[in-house]
């Protein structure tokens, strides 16, 4: 199958944990491998079945507790690899790269991230993971537990565990800001909200954090999603967007989004990147078009100029005789390489594609 696909500027990246500064350092009444031990033999034997979402949303849980340094990241990193999700992958080993004092460790951190983010496929499989609701219930009673002997350190960490198995049980954001008040950090409620809601922005919670949010005056944002023809499906930041586009100021936290259009039938993903600061509006628009191919007497085959890679040509390959195109912003003109199998007959063009446009091709 031919791919026309835009490419991809930056790793598309969920926030680490919101007030990681704290959770990670918090003075906790017991080591953090016991707090965290519920969930390490769970861990190791999902990742042993290869039951990779899973294990994913585990070893989460765990590297909350014991650190993005910790030999639990590196399993999460490989469970993101295996799960063809290499731009989670890369998040994580950036993470661990940022937080190790080990030199060694730091390289090759640094190099698995850059590896990994170089070539993100837009056709691999979105997945989802699951909600460990059974595992999240135990640490929010574990945490409440703590709290109410005043053991905030621990209730940090078991309250940010519950969340990472389960982020829409309802119940982890109010004890999670509580949590933070107790460590005299109430500006780290607002930060977790904000993270939450740049992590899930269609998440079951969301409309609970924005109206929180919304309290305080910049701490919100909003974000329009276009698109100059039907999208099959769109994707935020790893989340479907629910219902069509366009999608007209969507209240959003500050934050980088990364949003992506698919289309079966065109054979076309596109990836779009826009970052928001507090109380910004930007746009996200999916420009794309439809290359028609008639070349017949003799059949012949299509590249065209990636506008995000100029000089670089896309064969879009006879899989189909419609595939989209991702289109220039500019509204610039392309160049276009058309030619017969054989070779023999060769010609080079430049054209003009608007947005949404069925734009045919002949000799």
């Amino acid at each position: 199958m031919c791919v026309a696909v835009a490419v991809c500027v930056a790793v598309a990246a969920a926030p680490a944990v919101a007030g990681a500064d704290i959770v990670h350092t918090v003075t906790t009444s017991r080591p953090r491998a016991e707090l965290s031990a519920f969930l390490a033999g769970k861990a190791e034997a999902a990742a042993k079945k290869r039951d990779l979402e899973r294990a994913i949303v585990l070893y989460q849980a765990l590297v909350v507790a014991r650190g993005p340094a910790s030999p639990e990241a590196r399993e999460l990193a490989r469970m993101w690899t295996l799960s063809a999700q290499s731009e989670e992958a890369a998040r994580v080993w950036d993470e661990l790269a940022a937080s190790t004092s080990d030199p060694k460790l730091k390289a090759e951190a640094r190099a698995e991230a850059t590896r990994l983010s170089e070539n993100p496929d837009p056709f691999r499989k979105q997945i989802v993971l699951p909600a460990l609701v059974a595992e999240a219930k135990q640490a929010f009673k574990l945490g409440r537990a703590a709290f109410a002997k005043k053991q905030y350190g621990d209730a940090l960490v078991y309250f940010h565990m519950g969340y990472a198995l389960a982020p829409d049980l309802p119940g982890f954001l109010r004890e999670l800001g509580a949590t933070y008040d107790k460590l005299s950090a109430r500006d780290r409620k607002v930060d977790f909200y904000r993270a939450y809601l740049l992590r899930r922005p269609f998440g079951k919670n969301a409309d609970e954090v924005r109206k929180e949010l919304a309290r305080d005056k910049g701490a919100l944002a909003a974000l329009s999603l276009e698109s100059s023809l039907p999208c099959e499906e769109v994707w935020v930041n790893r989340q479907p967007v629910p219902g069509k586009l366009p999608q007209k100021k969507l209240v959003v936290a500050p934050g980088r989004y990364r949003a992506f259009c698919l289309s079966r039938r065109y054979e076309i993903g596109i990836f779009e990147d826009v970052t928001l600061g507090a109380s910004q509006h930007a746009t996200i628009r999916f420009n794309w078009g439809i290359v028609v191919n008639q070349l017949t007497a003799p059949l012949g085959r299509i590249a065209i100029e990636n506008p995000k890679a100029p000089g670089v040509l896309l064969d879009l390959g006879v899989s189909s005789p419609e595939i989209g195109v991702v289109l220039p912003a500019d509204g610039r003109a392309l160049r276009m390489v058309v030619k017969d199998d054989s070779g023999a007959r060769v010609e080079e063009r430049s054209v003009r594609i608007r947005p949404g446009e069925r734009f045919v091709v002949k000799w």
